[in-house]
């Protein structure tokens, strides 16, 4: 389908739409240089020709922009989800954020043979097997990388969590970044209490159900199930095991037969529904045996 493209000019603030949706920018020469979302068009146009006045990296942007184009969504939950994919497929120039799926690394906490935690890198790799694992990094580095940073707003010992090699009292126990674990003056019950604080808004939500789930988001005013607006995007959006399957105008059966089940967990999607479920902003469904499509309460908090 295709979508309303606005030439910039002095007055297109005027004439962009006052909707909920994704918008492109694009370069005389047709290049995709960047896709956002928005609760209003109009609104964040201005934002972003305000902001390059101001600082030279976004005035960069702005002055290659020639055309707008804007996809209106049914609701704000569409709008994540298309961005997400959009800057994922479509690769624009200037989007730095929701880059390509790739594997991701999780922390698994494991005890030693005296009782500690030690914190293992672990590959995502099958994603209905999250339970127990803190947060969604990059890479291993990325993860080191923020355990290091963060490890002495704790006391915990870099050697115990298993970033540096020795025995007994390390290095940070000496200059009072650690709470002694290295060499027994901190319990493994202190140690691993402080670690998992350490951990705890990371866990993951292990995902309780067997079949996909059908999401629609809330309406605001009434809590009652939205209504797109006419040549919106789809709001039916269809998930399962945290991974984002698409979004369709009513729910079917059948989708799970043509879905690579290889697909890694998509981080971004991760993130984008969690939020809305934690504050209730989304009804559930599920289809039974018969076709039917059936509510479901939110099992996940």
């Amino acid at each position: 389908m295709t979508q309303p493209s606005y030439w910039v000019d002095g007055r297109i603030q005027e004439r962009l739409p006052k909707a909920t949706g994704v918008y492109r920018f694009y370069s005389d020469q047709g290049a995709l240089l960047y896709v956002g979302k928005t609760i209003d068009f109009q609104a964040r146009i201005r934002s972003h020709f305000q902001t390059a006045r101001k600082e030279p990296r976004h005035a960069k942007l702005m002055q290659g922009v020639t055309r707008i184009e804007c996809q209106t969504t049914a609701d704000e939950l569409s709008a994540l989800l298309v961005e997400s994919q959009a800057v994922k497929s479509e690769q624009p120039l200037f989007n730095r954020r929701l880059r390509k799926k790739r594997a991701l690394w999780t922390a698994e906490l494991l005890a030693d043979n005296e009782g500690y935690f030690v914190v293992k890198p672990r590959k995502v790799e099958q994603v209905e097997q999250l339970g127990y694992c803190y947060g969604l990094f990059a890479n291993q580095t990325q993860l080191k990388n923020w355990l290091r940073n963060h490890a002495a707003e704790h006391g915990l010992c870099l050697q115990r969590v298993g970033l540096d090699r020795g025995k007994g009292r390390c290095f940070g126990r000496q200059i009072k970044r650690c709470d002694g674990a290295c060499c027994g003056e901190q319990s493994a019950e202190a140690y691993n209490a402080a670690l998992l604080d350490l951990f705890a808004q990371f866990q993951l939500v292990v995902w309780p159900y067997h079949q996909p789930l059908w999401v629609r988001e809330w309406d605001d005013s009434s809590h009652s199930e939205s209504k797109a607006p006419q040549g919106a995007a789809q709001g039916w959006h269809v998930f399962h095991y945290w991974t984002y399957l698409g979004s369709f105008e009513r729910p079917m059966a059948g989708l799970e037969a043509d879905f690579d089940w290889d697909e890694v967990v998509d981080r971004d999607a991760y993130r984008i529904l969690l939020s809305f479920l934690r504050n209730d902003r989304v009804a559930l469904h599920q289809l039974d045996d018969n076709g039917d499509l059936v509510a479901v309460n939110n099992r996940f908090l």
